[in-house]
């Protein structure tokens, strides 16, 4: 695994606290869109002025059932599996689609809250990095326990330490544009929304020479011009169907619970590595991904 020890000038990048982004720091106003995303960070997108025409979210609960766990023999060594269900995002003719080489085609006309589950596959989203103290600390655990992910990287915190997201890339992890500033999107005129979009391209792929192929918006604030322009940049539009609000410090067993309860096959779980103190997040994915693991679900990127 690469280094990742902050690099000695890390210290001296001046870093927003509480996921509130010093947007001044790309000369944009942007007070409509603070009044249009009412909510705190990481909630989802319904409580929103009239005018900002958000999209809406389906409710955490929607989506498959989940599978009984079933009753395994003690002398039985292997990892049970979960029932076969179809997932609940298809890809549907007549919509325009997104079709990554190893996995399926997904619409690019709406946001992505469920990967589409061919058996057990879940997938795990880690969000508001890099950041110094956090990301290295998630990066051991997935690496420990062999899982996957897709962290949603914002830009000035790529450009700042860089290292931290080559280490990411190169631990075959997926890297998702979550704007330059975090900001939120909703009412932005289209030419603002589109550098929030590529000035994070452009920090993602100068660090970690990849460049990414699913974006998050901020908030899950989703409107009908960040779908166009997700679709013009080839960038599937990925949100989420688990979240457990780990960005609130709600308690360890809060987060462990509210992920064991609404994970079902196709879910996209959300948790986040930037942005504050995420001790609790560390801890939570410390019980979750061996427990996950051990129900039979897989860890697969969107």
């Amino acid at each position: 695994m690469a280094d990742l020890t902050p690099s000695d000038d890390s210290a001296a990048v001046a870093l927003p606290g509480r996921r509130q982004v010093l947007l001044a720091t790309c000369g944009i106003v942007l007070t409509s869109a603070v009044a249009a995303c009412s909510q705190p960070a990481g909630q989802p997108g319904q409580s929103r002025s009239a005018g900002s025409a958000v999209l809406p979210r389906p409710a955490q609960s929607a989506g498959p059932p989940k599978p009984a766990r079933p009753v395994i023999p003690r002398q039985r060594q292997n990892r049970p599996r979960l029932a076969r269900r179809e997932g609940p995002v298809p890809a549907q003719r007549g919509i325009a689609a997104h079709r990554s080489p190893a996995g399926p085609a997904y619409p690019v006309d709406r946001p992505l809250y469920y990967i589409r589950d061919t058996s057990t596959a879940i997938a795990l989203t880690i969000d508001d990095g890099p950041d110094p103290v956090y990301t290295p600390q998630v990066l051991r655990l997935l690496h420990k326990y062999q899982v996957t992910a897709t962290f949603s990287m914002i830009g000035i915190h790529v450009a700042a330490y860089p290292h931290l997201a080559r280490a990411v890339a190169e631990a075959g992890h997926a890297i998702a544009n979550h704007t330059w500033t975090h900001a939120c999107l909703a009412g932005l005129p289209a030419p603002v929304v589109h550098d929030e979009l590529a000035q994070a391209s452009r920090a993602i792929r100068a660090a970690a020479g990849v460049q990414p192929r699913l974006f998050r918006a901020p908030y899950g604030a989703w409107s009908a011009e960040v779908i166009k322009l997700c679709g013009q940049m080839s960038m599937v539009p990925l949100d989420w169907s688990v979240d457990p609000r780990d960005w609130t410090r709600p308690g360890v067993r809060s987060i462990v619970r509210t992920i064991m309860t609404n994970t079902r096959p196709g879910s996209i779980i959300l948790e986040h590595d930037g942005g504050g103190n995420r001790s609790q997040t560390v801890a939570a994915l410390r019980i979750v991904l061996p427990r996950l693991l051990h129900e039979g679900y897989h860890f697969q990127k969107p």
